[in-house]
């Protein structure tokens, strides 16, 4: 269907264009809102600063699409296939995409906050400067994704996170409990009061991250760059930082007895009113 055709349908009140193929055309800046495109074939159309709001578009083909700036407040895009798509400073706030695909996709500077994205696929995407506070991120994949100076305070997220670029993200207040951040970079992120109990941070980049009042009960953190963080009133029970590296680090306040530091470098860290394990005694 050409493009004049859906508007001047959708002018005269038609709304239900589920499974039509629309592959290619372009609806820059047209205005569709509630409309139905349920598993309708969108496959690089030029969607740039287009109004679907409340729109059901779940199970849609956009891949490659240009939704640069589109409008998608609370639109339902579960399941869709937005892979490759460019949703750069888009606003999706309440969306639902919920097991959407969105392998490489480019969401730069865009508005997902309180958005559902639980069980979605967003390896190698780009999220720099993305704003995902409120949103629920559960069994997600993220892996190699780049989430330089994302918001994400008070999101809940877990699943695969692995190798991702979270430096100078705010996870503050985040629920990330039993995520796995292997090799992720969180140099300089926010991360007060975070809970990351449980959750896998071997071999992660921490430097100078904030991880003041942070739950790390029963984390794994060895082998951890952990130098200049302030980790002040963390809690640390059970939680594994044998090889971590902790120079320049500020543990005031915490409570290190039940923590593992076999190998762990603490030159310089800050220590005071630090809870010290109890040294073997020599016999």
């Amino acid at each position: 269907m050409r493009a004049s055709e859906l508007l001047k349908r959708y002018a005269a009140g038609e709304r239900d264009f589920s499974q039509i193929s629309l592959w290619g055309v372009n609806l820059s800046k047209a205005n569709l809102k509630g409309i139905d495109l349920r598993q309708a074939d969108l496959r690089g159309a030029n969607l740039r600063g287009i109004n679907l709001r409340e729109a059901s578009i779940n199970g849609a083909k956009l891949a490659e699409a240009d939704l640069t700036g589109a409008e998608l407040w609370g639109a339902d895009l579960r399941g869709a296939d937005l892979q490759g798509a460019n949703l750069t400073e888009a606003n999706l706030a309440g969306a639902d995409l919920r097991t959407a695909c969105l392998v490489q996709a480019i969401l730069n500077k865009a508005n997902l906050n309180s958005v559902n994205l639980s069980e979605a696929d967003l390896s190698g995407a780009h999220l720099w400067g993305a704003n995902l506070c409120a949103a629920k991120l559960i069994d997600i994949d993220l892996r190699t994704a780049n989430l330089r100076g994302a918001y994400l305070c008070q999101a809940i997220l877990s699943g695969d996170l692995r190798e991702a670029n979270l430096s100078g993200a705010n996870l503050s207040w985040t629920i990330l409990v039993g995520a796995n951040l292997q090799d992720a970079i969180l140099s300089e992120a926010e991360l007060s009061s975070a809970n990351l109990s449980g959750a896998n941070l071997t071999s992660a980049k921490l430097r100078g991250a904030d991880l003041r009042g942070a739950d790390l009960t029963d984390a794994n953190l060895s082998g951890v760059n952990l130098n200049e963080a302030n980790l002040s009133m963390a809690k640390l029970t059970g939680t594994i930082l044998s090889g971590a590296t902790l120079s320049g680090a500020d543990l005031r306040g915490t409570n290190l007895t039940e923590t593992n530091l076999t190998a762990a470098n603490l030159l310089g860290a800050n220590l005071r009113g630090v809870v010290m394990p109890d040294l073997p005694t020599p016999g």
